[in-house]
């Protein structure tokens, strides 16, 4: 994405480091289930090292000019091997990093090299603190106070440091919701984007091999332009016989209103992610959830009919759970249910809603996919692995043998 601007003095590396799946858990039982999954779901691919591209990563390339800052991209799966080839460097890069609890620990063993580094991400900053090669970004917009030659509004993300990667992109209408789940730290501020800006980022992921786009807005629907999508649909549409359309996530009290799923599938809406975290009113209610199981039920009879498939996110380790009428509202809707999203409740920095008045006493506690909470006795973790199991065999013995009945989209659809 050049800028105009002239190359009058010595570019600055910037290292964008994204730890591997592969170096971050030992379970390879949820990894295989999403490769069985996907082969059987249009459009899906699972790269290698993560479920998507990073968005953080175009998101800050798209504001370092190009005039100033060489940029590369460091997949990690080998910790001390690439601490090993960042101590060997002698350019003397910034390397970039969004930290969560859960990449914690390696995180640290890069910062250890001693290079200047700059993060974000979804854990306490206090931790680094005292080192002095470290600065900790609370927002995008610090950057610039971090570094000379940002661009604050940048036209579009930046994706040229994954060109030929084949995964399913996001794009953003909008960001924010206005609903308050208890364990999240989305802002509430909801914020839209402009028709322009959408377009613009619509054409940078061509340099990217996609079938698919998922649609990064936390409630769809919730922001007033939710029907640019057709715009989407149409640019898109006119460049490729083989986008299957798009992933949008929200809550079933919104898929449920009369017209919207109808209106969501002309605009070329196939799959629609919906976080039911529970299937159990009273516990829905302790997690500030805006919707009720009746919703959910309703929701999915009406994808049912139009022919659009539902992936649902649980979570375990929710206090009291049995996770019974999550199991049975599984089994009655796994036709529809290609695969299931599965984390840990966890305690994450930066939720100052505090209604949940969990512990926190640990990285476990803080980490989406660790099981070992303080707030779960041994049962009550065995339980939660055992109802997961019991998620992915009530999908896999469905779904063996059959696939998603979709088509590409073409203009004809518009």
């Amino acid at each position: 994405m050049p800028d105009g601007s002239p190359a009058d003095h010595t570019r600055q590396t910037a290292i964008f480091i994204q730890f591997s799946d592969l170096c971050l858990t030992d379970d390879r039982s949820t990894r295989d289930y999403y490769l069985r999954s996907y082969a059987r779901m249009a459009g899906y691919n699972l790269p290698r090292h993560f479920m998507e591209i990073p968005y953080w990563i175009p998101t800050i390339a798209s504001m370092l000019p190009d005039h100033a800052y060489e940029k590369e991209l460091l997949i990690i799966e080998d910790v001390p091997g690439a601490c090993r080839d960042l101590l060997a460097r002698t350019d003397d890069p910034i390397l970039f990093m969004s930290v969560m609890d859960a990449s914690l620990t390696q995180s640290h063993e890069v910062i250890a090299v001693g290079l200047e580094t700059i993060i974000g991400g979804y854990t306490d900053p206090a931790g680094f603190a005292d080192l002095a090669n470290v600065t900790y970004c609370h927002g995008i917009n610090n950057l610039m106070a971090a570094l000379n030659h940002v661009i604050p509004s940048p036209p579009c993300l930046d994706y040229r440091l994954f060109e030929g990667f084949a995964c399913i992109p996001r794009l953003s209408l909008s960001s924010g919701c206005s609903f308050r789940c208890a364990f999240c730290t989305v802002p509430t501020k909801l914020v839209t984007a402009t028709e322009e800006r959408l377009l613009a980022d619509v054409d940078a992921l061509s340099v990217l091999s996609y079938e698919l786009i998922f649609v990064d807005d936390k409630s769809f629907g919730q922001a007033s332009n939710w029907r640019l999508l057709a715009k989407v649909r149409d640019m898109i549409c006119d460049r490729s016989n083989e986008f299957y359309g798009f992933i949008v996530q929200t809550p079933p009290s919104i898929a449920a209103r009369p017209g919207f799923l109808e209106a969501c599938y002309e605009l070329g809406v196939r799959y629609v992610e919906f976080g039911v975290e529970t299937v159990d009113d009273a516990l829905l209610k302790w997690l500030q959830k805006p919707f009720s199981v009746k919703h959910l039920h309703r929701a999915c009879s009406i994808a049912r009919d139009l022919g659009m498939y539902i992936i649902p996110n649980l979570i375990i380790g929710i206090p009291g759970d049995t996770y019974s009428g999550s199991i049975a509202w599984l089994e009655d809707n796994v036709d529809i249910i290609p695969v299931m999203n599965v984390n840990w409740l966890s305690v994450h920095h930066g939720n100052d809603r505090g209604s949940l008045d969990l512990p926190d006493n640990g990285i476990a506690d803080r980490d989406q996919n660790a099981s070992s909470k303080t707030w779960l006795s041994p049962t009550e973790e065995a339980r939660g692995h055992r109802a997961i199991a019991q998620c992915y065999d009530i999908t896999d013995s469905y779904w063996q043998g059959r696939s998603v009945d979709l088509q590409p989209l073409t203009m004809a659809h518009a």
